[in-house]
């Protein structure tokens, strides 16, 4: 009996140091200890696999481990196309346009063209709509010259709820732009990039209004595509203007879109939504956008002269016909007959005479004539171009400084 009671101090001493000691694990390594260990738990080291996956899938997806997604539902989804929408859409206005445009008056067109009346010329106000971007905080908007085409009145519906007047500073009906300006003070200003650099396959998103005053919410619709191909030249029909350099991409375009941006994901304006290809009126992946150097180009000489300086080189040219290779004695088909040439112009002042042939441009041979509209489309005032032409079959050479149309 006394022999045993020696021990049981040694004992007691031996358990009360295994849970001392099991203690300042738990403290040690963050989790307390319990017997049995829970499922998947390793008891020597207190570690479940399952948590530390799931903090590795925490710090993946961009939150801290042991935060609650559900607690945060923006948590994984702040990527780049959002960012980029953010950024540009405060600057992003709805147009809203009141056209003229003249009417018949069915009762009266019969006795009118019986002489029996005076003709009269009748007018009703038509409401049309489009999109815009602010780019300066001085209250410049750029936006597409067919959505203000022939207005009387112009509101811009800013994405805080105020509407504007606006008013037209210039439009360039060659580039299907208009540059418009409100009056207003702390306006939100998207930046501009180059489109200089853009790549085919790279991310493209459209932001614009296409139901205007029709809803009452104030934010922009948002689609987003990619940039499907560049430069491109489209010429609507025979009778319409032709788009040259453009950006094609398939992210929407809808009616009301015309004039918004087109944006890429760095938050930039990269072009100005302009039309799109349909049989349907709605978008089937096929629309074009001015290119933002372009734009920025228009603004610049708007800002600095007041308007856009359109170019003219003063000179009607043809295509080199056989009739007129034969008549001209000449063999090589590739080039221009310059037709005429208006006397003070600036090819009248670089030398050129009807009936030169002319067989270079800006560094360019002149296979075909698109070749020179598509030098004139993209070329500003001032600048030169250099020119080899012929004349009664002996070469010379030039310079053409363009100046702005009289």
């Amino acid at each position: 009996m006394k022999g045993g009671t020696r021990w049981w101090p040694v004992v007691a001493g031996l358990l009360l140091g295994i849970l001392i000691g099991a203690a300042l694990l738990g403290v040690r390594y963050g989790a307390p200890w319990r017997w049995p260990p829970a499922a998947g738990q390793s008891a020597a080291s207190g570690t479940n696999p399952d948590s530390v996956a799931d903090a590795a899938a925490a710090e993946h997806s961009g939150r801290k481990a042991g935060e609650n997604a559900d607690e945060d539902p923006g948590v994984g989804r702040d990527n780049a196309i959002v960012r980029a929408t953010r950024a540009v859409a405060p600057a992003v206005v709805s147009i809203n346009v009141v056209q003229r445009q003249s009417v018949r008056d069915p009762s009266m067109e019969f006795w009118e063209r019986m002489g029996m009346l005076p003709h009269r010329e009748y007018y009703r106000d038509v409401q049309s709509l489009g999109s815009g971007v602010i780019v300066s905080a001085d209250g410049t908007i750029i936006t597409n010259y067919h959505v203000i085409d022939g207005a009387i009145q112009i509101i811009v519906n800013l994405s805080d709820g105020r509407q504007l007047p606006a008013s037209l500073l210039d439009a360039v009906p060659l580039y299907d732009l208009a540059v418009l300006r409100v009056e207003a003070t702390g306006l939100p200003v998207a930046r501009v990039a180059s489109s200089e650099d853009l790549q085919i396959g790279e991310w493209a998103i459209a932001i614009g209004s296409p139901f205007g005053y029709l809803l009452a919410d104030t934010q922009p619709t948002v689609t987003v595509g990619v940039i499907s191909a560049l430069n491109r030249d489209i010429k609507i029909s025979e009778s319409e203007r032709a788009y040259l350099g453009m950006i094609q991409t398939d992210a929407a375009i809808n009616p009301g879109n015309s004039g918004g941006p087109l944006v890429n994901t760095r938050g930039e304006v990269v072009g100005i939504n302009t039309f799109i290809f349909s049989s349907s009126g709605g978008s089937v992946g096929i629309g074009f956008a001015v290119p933002s150097s372009r734009v920025m180009t228009v603004v610049d000489e708007v800002r600095k002269f007041g308007h856009y300086r359109e170019t003219n080189a003063g000179f009607t040219l043809s295509r080199l016909s056989p009739s007129l290779m034969r008549s001209q004695g000449v063999t090589d088909a590739n080039g221009a007959f310059v037709y005429a040439v208006k006397p003070g112009s600036p090819a009248w002042k670089a030398g050129l005479r009807p009936n030169d042939i002319l067989r270079e441009l800006g560094g360019l041979r002149l296979d075909r004539l698109d070749t020179i509209y598509r030098l004139m489309y993209n070329s500003s005032v001032g600048d030169r171009l250099g020119f080899k032409a012929e004349r009664d079959h002996k070469v010379f050479a030039g310079e053409i400084v363009l100046e702005e149309t009289p």
